[in-house]
């Protein structure tokens, strides 16, 4: 067998690229998702004190 027909050969059997997804679960120390929780009550805090101070104004 040549070379060319082994290349060919080889060159269809090989598989399509495989992507790989990392995703980071944590921030320094802490879980991603305490980080989520932390930030989204200060949020909510936030706008519960901006609300009750409109409503007294």
């Amino acid at each position: 067998m040549s070379k060319d027909s082994n290349t060919q050969h080889r060159a269809s059997r090989q598989h399509p690229p495989t992507k790989i997804i990392v995703e980071r679960h944590y921030v320094g120390t802490e879980k991603m998702e305490t980080v989520f929780k932390r930030i989204a009550e200060e949020q909510i805090t936030k706008k519960v004190k901006e609300i009750a101070e409109n409503s007294v104004n």
